[in-house]
C-alpha cells in the first residue's frame, strides 16, 4: 500500500512540486561551473527556453532587461550573461506557489553569486522577487520576474 502511495506520488507529481521543479531547473541550468565544456554550455542556454512561454516579461527597479522577452532572447541574454562569469551559482528560497487554476504565482527569495572572468572580483545579489508561472499544455512555464521592493532605510 505505501509503495503504491509514493509511486503514485513519483509518477504523477503535484503542481506544486512540478512548479518547484522548474525553479530547480532554472537555477541549475544558469548555473555554471569553472572549466564549464562549450558543449554543456550550449545544452544549458538552449534548455533554459523550454522553460519559458512564448513571452515572460522582466520588471527590475534598474531598468537592466525590463521588458518582455521571447525564449529565443532569454536565451541569446543566458549565453551572453554566462561569457562574462567562470562561475555562477543561482538560488531560490522559500518557493512556495500560489496555484489558481493554470496560474500561480510565487514569492521568493532568489541569490546569484557570480565570480568575474579574468578577475578576482564577484558580482552578488540577493533579491525578493515574484514570479508568475501558467500551465501550458500541461507545463508549467513562466511569464514574468518582478523584483518585490523591500524597505528601503
Amino acid at each position: 500500500m505505501a509503495l503504491s502511495a509514493v509511486a503514485v506520488l513519483y509518477l504523477f507529481p503535484s503542481d506544486r512540486t512540478k512548479i518547484k521543479k522548474q525553479f530547480g531547473s532554472l537555477s541549475s541550468l544558469v548555473s555554471k561551473e569553472k572549466g564549464e565544456s562549450a558543449f554543456t554550455m550550449a545544452y544549458k542556454v538552449n534548455a533554459i527556453a523550454n522553460l519559458f512561454a512564448d513571452s515572460c516579461s522582466f520588471e527590475f527597479s534598474q531598468h537592466y532587461m525590463t521588458g518582455d522577452y521571447t525564449p529565443e532572447q532569454i536565451t541569446s541574454n543566458a549565453a551572453k550573461g554566462r561569457g562574462q562569469f567562470s562561475k555562477i551559482s543561482l538560488d531560490f528560497y522559500d518557493v512556495v506557489p500560489d496555484i489558481q487554476n493554470d496560474a500561480a504565482v510565487v514569492e521568493t527569495t532568489v541569490r546569484f553569486h557570480g565570480e568575474i572572468k579574468d578577475s578576482v572580483k564577484v558580482a552578488e545579489e540577493t533579491r525578493e522577487i515574484q514570479c508568475k508561472l501558467k500551465k501550458i499544455e500541461g507545463k508549467w512555464k513562466f511569464t514574468s520576474f518582478k523584483v518585490v521592493e523591500v524597505l528601503k532605510k
